[in-house]
């Protein structure tokens, strides 16, 4: 995601081809790292130096590379606004229950930020698409992997071995289903589509599930711009034959999606509240009042939630664990980044790769009303979420190109891009050089 760059700069072709792989290879490697940490047991130390080192590695490729090390280009709210989310981390540690946790939590943190900037600085749209297809690839064969190694009849995935849960296996299979829309190839992306979905729908992870579907769904959205006529016939013949699929077998579709959401199950069904989850929430909300400005420790709540092991959101884990300002602070960082993300999107030479970045942060926000994290370091989920949201300032000819597409939108006269007998209808060729 860096700024529109000089002539000079583009004699370097080996800095914008590595960038976008050590990107897939960074997201990869902390859930393999995470998975193999866990395999062992986590014993003493050994997970998390493992998870530190999975996470930082990065620092080394760009100190060592002609990537910008420093990170560079971002707004001044961005700035401030991470700097008052960091302090306000700080300062709940040393009221937490769980001091030292909350501070390791919190540099553990901070570090995963600053691997994100740098990231941020030094990729390009095309680069981000190579990342997130090369990502996405890695992810599906060590998903699948794992999940033939967990299957146990009779239990749901994930939860198989007990070395994950089912919630975070879903959660970040999650993530594979939204970037598979990065590959180009119909024949490589709707086998990861499928495989994912099923891996999804096996744990019974109800948020995942809701998750990837609307990060799908805003995904393709997002696109309609550049469909060309060809998507928009293949998007219609798809939905009317889901339709009347759905409409012919209707008795199945509901029994199916009701055993599925579990909506009339007594213990995880509507009755039950959500899994108890409108009781803990309560409880959650009722913590920050009693801790309005510093909270109760960074990523600690868990050691002072008497009713539940969680909170079960993310929002109102992170407005009681770091009070009131600084979850405003990440509220303003969230919400500047996803408008970057947006208006990138509208740029038609970057649509393809920002469409999968919008899809998996709206996912991600759905995810986070029902998990028990928003700002998190430990999962190649959470972190194309802080990709996604702290995106550089828009480069002068990217906010002229974005306002040129959107006009053309509003006027009905903006081109459609032709398709190639490589694309799909959903797919144009981005940029590679200049894209941001």
């Amino acid at each position: 995601m860096t700024p529109m760059i000089d002539e000079d700069e583009l004699s370097f072709p080996e800095h914008h081809t590595w960038i976008g792989l050590v990107l897939g290879l960074w997201l990869a490697g902390v859930f393999a790292g995470s998975l193999f940490g866990r395999m062992e047991g986590r014993k003493g130390h050994v997970y998390e130096i493992i998870m530190l080192l999975s996470l930082v590695w990065p620092c080394g490729y760009f100190l060592l590379s002609r990537c910008r090390f420093i990170p560079s280009g971002f707004s001044t709210g961005t700035i401030v606004g991470l700097a008052v989310f960091g302090m306000f981390c700080g300062f709940s540690a040393l009221v937490s229950q769980a001091p030292l946790e909350s501070a390791q939590y919190t540099a553990l943190t901070i570090l995963t930020v600053i691997v994100v900037l740098q990231f941020n600085t030094n990729l390009d749209a095309a680069q981000y698409e190579r990342g997130m297809r090369t990502y996405a690839v890695i992810m599906a064969v060590l998903v699948s992997g794992f999940a033939l190694y967990d299957y146990v009849p009779g239990r749901r995935l994930g939860g198989g071995r007990e070395i994950l849960n089912p919630a975070s296996f879903a959660l970040v299979t999650m993530s594979v289903f939204i970037t598979a829309m990065a590959i180009r190839s119909a024949i490589v992306r709707i086998p990861i589509l499928v495989t994912m979905g099923a891996v999804i729908y096996l744990t019974g992870a109800r948020a995942s599930a809701l998750a990837a579907m609307v990060g799908l769904a805003i995904t393709l959205f997002s696109r309609r711009r550049t469909a060309g006529t060809s998507g928009y016939l293949l998007l219609g013949g798809c939905v009317l034959v889901g339709a009347a699929l759905a409409a012919y077998y209707s008795e199945g579709v509901v029994r199916g999606a009701t055993d599925f959401f579990a909506i009339q199950d007594r213990h995880r069904g509507l009755e039950s509240g959500g899994s108890g989850r409108l009781e803990t929430w309560k409880t959650t909300w009722n913590l920050f009042l009693s801790h309005p400005i510093l909270g109760v420790g960074f990523r600690t709540h868990e050691a002072v939630l008497k009713v539940a092991s969680s909170a079960h959101n993310g929002y109102l884990a992170l407005l009681a664990e770091i009070g009131v300002i600084g979850f405003a602070a990440v509220l303003l960082v969230t919400l500047s980044g996803m408008w970057k993300t947006w208006r990138r999107n509208q740029v038609p030479s970057q649509t393809f790769t920002y469409s999968v970045l919008l899809g998996l942060a709206c996912g991600y926000f759905v995810l986070a009303i029902f998990e028990r994290y928003l700002i998190n370091a430990g999962n190649p989920t959470s972190l194309l979420f802080l990709l996604s949201i702290l995106g550089p300032s828009l480069s002068q000819e990217e906010s002229e190109a974005a306002e040129m597409a959107q006009l053309d939108g509003d006027d009905g006269t903006g081109e459609f891009v032709e398709d190639t007998p490589d694309d799909d209808g959903f797919e144009p060729q981005p940029e590679t050089i200049g894209a941001r």
